[in-house]
């Protein structure tokens, strides 16, 4: 397979402006309670000479400032101001310190005023200039530039500054640097996995096959994805990896799934081979190495924290499916789920703080979240229609889940503190079951 390879930042702007530590801007998003800060984007402004501006490079300028202005939407703790709504004008003399009366932005209680200016140099190479600056300091807080040429440029480029300033802002950028896998119902019937950024970005699809797919889960170094495909009435395992390889394990029983990979690569997938489906962990040749969680009653759905240490899981030992915690070190299993009849999809975050779930209410299925601390559980979607199989993002803080609200089922995100919803981007047709990668492409 040929590897393509796509560099786009090529040059850091070197800025003779000191910072003031006097008002470093920091939010803790893990943390109930954060202020919402004021942001707002000047239209890009041509940095000249006059006789280089071209209108396709404008365009593709105008192309990376609506994928930036939709990346900042993504994210509650900023409050998005249309610069055209500003007191005062929009108008800024350049996009540098000096340039800017920041008084008129401050009677506006904006808090961060960001400045993009371009210009085409060599070829059809358009230099981007993006700086963030702290309005009441008044000084830089970010300050990035980037060469682009193609459109897959602008996404790279916007993802690329939006998490250098979400890290310095919250010290998380999980978001704008991961990938998540879904299923996707194509037109002749078959279920495939495609893969995109949480915004919808990038969408790729990366199986071709003829049944169905069920059940992504990603490897926790995000090159791997694990997957049940089902065909002719029968239940395979398969892993698909990012060479674009798919590998067909055999695994005995009828019913294959809910697979999961351990922190350290190991895979945990759920089979009826002895009857009911229980837990089973396999080993480096995928055989299977020991039951994790055995009993007469159906057991799935595993998933686990970043040391291996907790795993929550779905089962029916009470009756009905309910979500339950096993705690590898003190070997004890707890029930976490006390809401409602009907709960599945858990999902825990990477520090083994909380468990997001599905739970089925008189108006369909909810989100709902567990703390792991203090025992508290609240649901966090309100629909309408069914709002199921959550996912953690890499920073604990988003969530992904699917619902069908629209009409159609179609993949959202949103908070551990239940923000508003937002629709990813996944094109026509069905989306269903997401999983969010761990670590950083």
């Amino acid at each position: 397979m040929k590897k393509i390879y796509i560099i786009t930042l090529v040059f850091v702007l070197q800025f003779n402006i000191a910072y003031s530590q006097k008002n470093i801007l920091h939010l803790n998003i893990l943390e109930p309670g954060q202020p919402q800060l004021n942001i707002t984007v000047i239209p890009p402004i041509f940095l000249g000479p006059q006789k280089n501006y071209d209108n396709s490079s404008k365009e593709l300028v105008d192309k990376f400032y609506q994928i930036f202005l939709n990346n900042l939407s993504y994210l509650p703790f900023l409050n998005l101001i249309n610069p055209d709504e500003l007191v005062g004008g929009k108008k800024i003399n350049g996009v540098t310190l000096r340039d800017i009366d920041f008084k008129k932005f401050a009677l506006n209680k904006i808090d961060f005023l960001v400045t993009i200016g371009w210009k085409r140099i060599e070829k059809q190479n358009i230099k981007i200039e993006i700086r963030t600056f702290d309005v009441y300091t008044p000084s830089l807080y970010l300050g990035r530039g980037y060469i682009i040429n193609k459109v897959v440029h602008t996404y790279l480029a916007a993802n690329k500054f939006c998490a250098r300033f979400m890290k310095k802002l919250t010290g998380k950028s999980g978001f704008f640097q991961s990938k998540i896998a879904f299923v996707k119902r194509l037109k002749d019937g078959s279920k495939n996995l495609f893969i995109s950024t949480p915004q919808g970005y990038l969408l790729k699809q990366i199986t071709f096959l003829k049944g169905i797919v069920l059940s992504p889960a990603w490897s926790w170094d995000g090159k791997k994805l694990a997957f049940t495909y089902l065909s002719n009435n029968q239940h395979k395992l398969l892993i698909w990896s990012v060479d674009g390889t798919i590998k067909n394990i055999f695994i005995p029983g009828n019913t294959i799934i809910t697979p999961s990979f351990t922190p350290n690569g190991e895979i945990v997938v759920s089979s009826d081979m002895k009857g009911n489906p229980d837990i089973f962990l396999l080993d480096e040749k995928f055989k299977v190495k020991k039951a994790l969680i055995s009993s007469w009653a159906i057991d799935i759905s595993p998933s686990f924290d970043k040391n291996g240490d907790k795993m929550t899981y779905v089962s029916s030992i009470y009756g009905n499916p309910n979500i339950f915690l096993y705690d590898f070190k003190n070997k004890k299993t707890v029930r976490v789920s006390y809401i409602g009849k009907y709960n599945t999809n858990p999902c825990i975050s990477s520090d083994g703080n909380y468990i997001v779930y599905s739970t089925l209410t008189e108006k369909g299925h909810r989100i709902v979240l567990a703390d792991l601390k203090t025992l508290e559980e609240k649901i966090i979607t309100n629909g309408p229609g069914n709002d199921e199989h959550p996912v953690f993002g890499p920073d604990n803080y988003f969530i992904a889940f699917t619902s069908n609200r629209s009409g159609t089922y179609k993949i959202y995100i949103t908070t551990k503190d239940g923000t508003k919803p937002m629709l990813v981007n996944t094109g026509e047709g069905e989306a269903t079951s997401v999983a969010w990668s761990k670590t950083p492409f």
